[in-house]
């Protein structure tokens, strides 16, 4: 959905979020047309190993940046050959063809991880 995205993301990789309280629109000037929603953020070591984290973060901000465009297309920008993005989708269990909006925060921890292996053995 277009709630999902790289900051979501982002932030549930290093914190723990949890819904504190809804705010109603009357109680700004002027009143918005939506609710706000209070969170409380807890800090936490990740359960994922994303291998190193600029790959991480430079990943999920690519499969973001271009919504609409399959996952293998949207990672083009980064510079990764074709047939290494092939063989970490592959080893990801990955399919290349979904869209960054689909995958869950344990499958972009999982891809970072191969890409960021196979970058240190270049």
């Amino acid at each position: 959905s277009k709630e999902y995205g790289a900051l979501t993301v982002g932030v549930r990789f290093r914190a723990e979020v949890e819904k504190v309280a809804l705010v109603p629109p009357t109680v700004f000037v002027p009143a918005p047309k939506v609710a706000s929603q209070v969170i409380a953020l807890t800090p936490r070591p990740s359960p994922w190993d994303v291998g190193d984290e600029k790959v991480f973060s430079a990943l999920v901000k690519a499969a973001f940046g271009q919504r609409r465009k399959a996952l293998r297309n949207a990672l083009r920008p980064l510079g990764i050959s074709p047939d290494l993005l092939s063989r970490a989708f592959m080893e990801a269990e990955i399919d290349p063809t979904r869209r960054g909006e689909t995958l869950s925060l344990a499958e972009f921890a999982r891809l970072s991880h191969i890409l960021s292996r196979a970058s240190t053995m270049l």
